[in-house]
């Protein structure tokens, strides 16, 4: 199935817009969705080192299954 991942932090400013559709398997988990996304960024996935996938309420571990709705990629954060 099509889903849209919305892309943020260093991801958005690498020119690789505000989000990307990739299309993930029936009852996927983050950690595949992490997956399908270093692939469809090609020579940009190193970018993807790090990064989470969160729904609007929730930071996703890479075996919990995604839900229905918004999904977005964030980068780690650095500072203090």
């Amino acid at each position: 199935m099509k889903r849209k991942i919305e892309l943020y932090g260093r991801l958005r400013d690498a020119g690789l817009g505000s989000a990307v559709e990739v299309v993930l398997p029936k009852n996927a988990t983050a950690g595949r969705a992490l997956t399908v996304l270093k692939s469809s960024f090609g020579r940009k996935a190193a970018l993807l080192t790090g990064c989470v996938i969160a729904t609007g309420d929730d930071v996703l571990s890479s075996s919990d299954a995604l839900p229905g709705g918004r999904l977005a990629v964030l980068p780690p954060v650095c500072g203090g």
